[in-house]
């Protein structure tokens, strides 16, 4: 049981330290189109592991980004205009 806790635990720290990662990329190169391919391979990462509990765990933080990625990015935009 403990082991697949911490199976678990490194999945979750995976999935949030790779979105994290994508966050400063995005903040560094302001590169929509890397960053989507990013969250695609996330999430074909997570869809043939096979595990539903974690993909959906995967696609709603993702989706919670949305929103701030999308103003980076507007706001990146207006600057470079």
């Amino acid at each position: 049981m403990q082991e697949k806790i911490e199976e678990r635990h490194k999945e979750i720290t995976h999935i949030q330290n790779t979105i994290w990662a994508m966050y400063k990329d995005f903040l560094a190169d302001h590169d929509m189109a890397a960053y989507n391919r990013k969250i695609e391979e996330l999430s074909k990462e997570y869809t043939h592991k096979g595990n539903q509990q974690l993909l959906s765990f995967c696609q709603n933080i993702l989706i919670s980004w949305c929103p701030i990625i999308n103003g980076l990015a507007e706001e990146f935009r207006k600057e470079e205009r």
